[in-house]
């Protein structure tokens, strides 16, 4: 995001010091105060996502989960490159985001489990489990242009490695994982922070975890599985 800045100066505007890393919600709020009030006014962008973060003391990353919260509640617009305009409206400061996890919070979560998760399949696959790894990659393969369609499917894939892991915990703790995926938040991150060649990129990566699987390499496949999260994770803090 470009820095642009508000008509107001960000240091007058009392914003408030946080000290930990993950509260984007509590700093969404202060700013959806601050907008309310009349600080920041309609049609003035906000500060630069480095001065917000600077003067809260938290992490980029956590300013910019903050900023795409207040776009799912309609107090800014998101514009990449161009910096966040102030919108003309009044939502409610908790409006849509109360029951969601932080996403980047999300992704490290999937990583640290999917990738045991993966290891577990290379350890316990069958050879009916295999054949759904590949029929899912196919699937796939012709979706490629379709955007909706690959990301269920996608789900789809990963939910067929967490069932040829053979824990029933470990389906259920990655269920609700990729429930939280489909809020909000974390669908305005896909929109402003993956590009038309995500789907390609998912793919190759699907196929390096599902061969690992097949070698029955744990070490690998936790690896690949990792390294195809984190990839994600970099996008939306690039």
């Amino acid at each position: 995001m470009a820095q642009e800045h508000s008509l107001v100066n960000g240091a007058n505007a009392g914003l408030p010091v946080f000290q930990s890393r993950r509260l984007y919600k509590q700093i969404a709020d202060a700013l959806a105060e601050r907008i309310h009030s009349g600080i920041f006014a309609p049609g003035s962008h906000l500060p630069s996502e480095r001065d917000l973060a600077q003067q809260m003391g938290v992490s980029r990353p956590s300013v910019r989960e903050a900023l795409i919260a207040l776009e799912v509640m309609g107090l800014v617009e998101v514009r990449v490159g161009d910096g966040v305009l102030v919108c003309d409206r009044r939502a409610s400061i908790a409006e849509g985001t109360d029951t969601e996890n932080s996403p980047l919070e999300q992704l490290q979560a999937r990583m640290l489990l999917e990738g045991e998760v993966a290891g577990l399949a290379a350890e316990n696959v069958t050879p009916e489990q295999l054949a759904v790894l590949d029929a899912s990659l196919l699937a796939m393969e012709g979706m490629i242009n379709d955007r909706t369609r690959f990301l269920e499917e996608d789900q789809r894939f990963h939910m067929a490695v967490v069932v040829a892991s053979g824990s029933q915990t470990l389906i259920d703790l990655v269920e609700f994982l990729w429930q939280q995926r489909t809020l909000p938040v974390y669908r305005a991150f896909e929109k402003h922070f993956t590009g038309a060649a995500e789907q390609t990129a998912v793919l190759e990566e699907h196929r390096a975890i599902v061969e690992a699987i097949r070698q029955g390499d744990s070490r690998k496949a936790r690896s690949a599985m990792r390294r195809h999260i984190d990839r994600v994770r970099k996008q939306f803090t690039k």
